[in-house]
Order: structure tokens, then sequence, then C-alpha cells
């Protein structure tokens, strides 16, 4: 019994191994490994928390080991992939990409926020740190499979600059995210995740990888609007 409960957090150690090499390829300029361990850490992510919930066993050193893997797949990797997405298409000069660096660092805030935030169990409070994580993959991914290719807007500096610094303001924000994570299996309860994946698929056949960064966008329209919703009915 005691085996099956640990299942979450061999699921979270993946997880936390998967970042620590998608950082090593990252930083030997290999960013389709990097991208595939990255994305292979999300799924990780996800499972863990739902395999939790299943085995009944949600623990406080479940929690840490959660965060502590998030810091480094959804914080120093993607960090170590927009390094050298500015590094090696030339968009910055070589000092100012170690301002990339401010992403782990809010990443660790968003995390310990998270951690002793008890307002943060069904919803999120600021953008969570694999959406973050996803925005960079879809902006960095060197591969182009969809209809339009937005690789140019990209490379833009004014583009990867606002990134860095929009980024880490959201992930810090009070701005009320709904949770991507499953807690049953009752689909009238997930309307709007429903239309975040639809929205997705539709993205990822027009712009390829690069429509996930459009994805990440209209999450936090939808939360907004999802939020608005409901002041507006509480108060009729």
């Amino acid at each position: 019994m005691k085996i099956i409960k640990s299942l979450p957090s061999v699921i979270s150690s993946l997880n936390l191994t998967s970042g620590a090499a998608a950082t090593i390829f990252a930083f030997q300029g290999d960013i389709d490994t990097a991208i595939y361990l990255i994305i292979f850490a999300a799924i990780c992510d996800f499972f863990d928390g739902f395999a939790a919930r299943l085995l009944n066993a949600v623990s406080e050193f479940g929690k840490q080991i959660d965060s502590l893997a998030d810091l480094i797949s959804f914080g120093f990797a993607p960090t170590a992939l927009i390094y050298n997405h500015i590094i090696s298409n030339h968009i910055l000069p070589k000092h100012f990409a170690f301002a990339s660096l401010i992403i782990v660092v809010f990443s660790a805030l968003r995390l310990a926020k998270f951690n002793i935030d008890t307002e943060q169990k069904t919803e999120f409070r600021g953008l969570p740190t694999p959406a973050s994580a996803i925005f960079i993959i879809s902006i960095c991914c060197p591969f182009v499979f969809g209809l339009v290719n937005l690789t140019e807007a990209f490379h833009n500096p004014v583009f990867i600059s606002s990134t860095i610094t929009i980024l880490p303001l959201l992930m810090i924000s009070r701005i009320k995210l709904f949770s991507l994570k499953i807690h049953g299996f009752d689909l009238k309860n997930y309307f709007w995740q429903v239309i975040l994946l639809i929205s997705t698929i539709i993205f990822l056949i027009i712009f390829g990888i690069s429509g996930l960064a459009f994805s990440i966008i209209l999450y936090l329209a939808l939360s907004i609007l999802r939020q608005f919703l409901s002041k507006n009915k509480t108060k009729l």
C-alpha cells in the first residue's frame, strides 16, 4: 500500500529529472530534445496531482517535491531555453540575455506563494509556471509545421524583451485563473477548460507549436472573462 501511495512522488521525480535534463540540453543547444523533455515534465506534473488525489495520497511532502520539480522544469529549463534562443539567434546583445534569469527567480516566488496561499485550492492566483514554460517553448521552438510561420515575429527584440518582462509579472500577479487539473469526471464542470482545449487544437493546426503562445494568451483572457461573469452573476 505504501508503495502505491508513493507513486505521485515517483511521477514528481520524473518531472524533476526531465526538467534537469532539459536544462542541460538547452544550454548545449539541443533545443528539440529540451522541448520534448519539458513537455514530458508537464505531463508528469499533470498526473502527479491527479494520482495523489485518486490514491488519496496528498501530503505535505508531495506538495514540496512537486514545487521543487516545477522550479527546475518550468523555471530553470525555460530560462536556459530562452537564453539559448536569444544568444543563438543574435536577438539581443549577450549581456542582455542574462536578463532571462528573472524568469527562474519569479518562478521561485510564484511557487513559494502557491505553497502558502490557501486560496489556490480550486483556482490559481497568477500565471502557473507550467503555462509560462509552455509560452516560452512555443516561441523558442525551432521547427514549424503549421499553416502560418511566426518565426520572424518571435525573433523580434521587442517581443523577446516584452516576454522576459511580462511573464514574470504575470506569475506573481493576483489575476485569478481557473485550474487545468482534473478533480472529477463531470464534464459540465470544465466548460472553460473545454473551450481552451478546442481552441488550442485549432491554434496548433494553424500555427504549429507556436500556437501554444496564443493558447496561453487565451487562457488569461478566458480566466478574466470567467471572473467578470462570475462577479456580475453574484450581483444579480
